[in-house]
């Protein structure tokens, strides 16, 4: 949490605005620190929750990235809402696209609906992904951890796309802006 936090001051203080060097150190200290936090936190008081974004180092294909290394949580209700009634109406491989299509307009719902722009990036982006994994089990295999890593990462600008990351992503790196307001009062 300490290392995103201080990594997001760094690209606040540098005025980088490039989607990546923006977005790699929020997800650190956000998925990879302040909710392991808040794991911690509700283990502690009783509460059996798992990690939501088990060790991406272990991804060994975009399947697996997305079904078992970002956002368990959603990745599982996913499967369970759409995945397997779609599954058990038209098979296995419509089921999984069925789910990366639903997550794509989902994300257009919270991404591209409130900037009013990029409509229809979202699903691309996952629709991608549908595709590169039903390729992986075509293959029977996944594409190894340094392709899938590259494969979520390098199209990060169809999920997300300028006015969202103008509006919303450069905008929350403003708590800084805050800060430093507070603190010269």
């Amino acid at each position: 949490m300490l290392a995103g936090t201080l990594s997001a001051w760094l690209v606040w203080a540098m005025e980088w605005r490039q989607l990546i060097v923006m977005f790699l150190p929020m997800s650190l200290g956000f998925h990879f620190g302040a909710l392991r936090v808040l794991k911690g936190c509700l283990r502690a008081t009783g509460f059996p929750v798992r990690t939501l974004f088990p060790n991406l180092l272990k991804t060994q294909g975009v399947g697996d990235f997305w079904s078992r290394r970002w956002n368990v949580g959603y990745s599982q209700m996913m499967q369970r809402l759409v995945g397997r009634p779609v599954e058990a109406l038209a098979g296995v491989n419509t089921g999984t696209m069925a789910i990366f299509v639903a997550s794509g307009l989902l994300h257009e719902l919270a991404i591209t609906l409130p900037v009013q722009s990029g409509f229809g990036l979202p699903t691309v982006y996952f629709t991608l992904h549908g595709f590169l994994t039903l390729l992986e089990r075509r293959w029977g295999r996944p594409i190894g951890k340094m392709p899938a890593l590259l494969a979520v990462v390098l199209p990060l600008g169809l999920l997300f796309p300028p006015a969202f990351q103008n509006e919303v992503i450069a905008r929350c790196l403003g708590v800084f802006d805050l800060m430093k307001g507070m603190l010269a009062s």
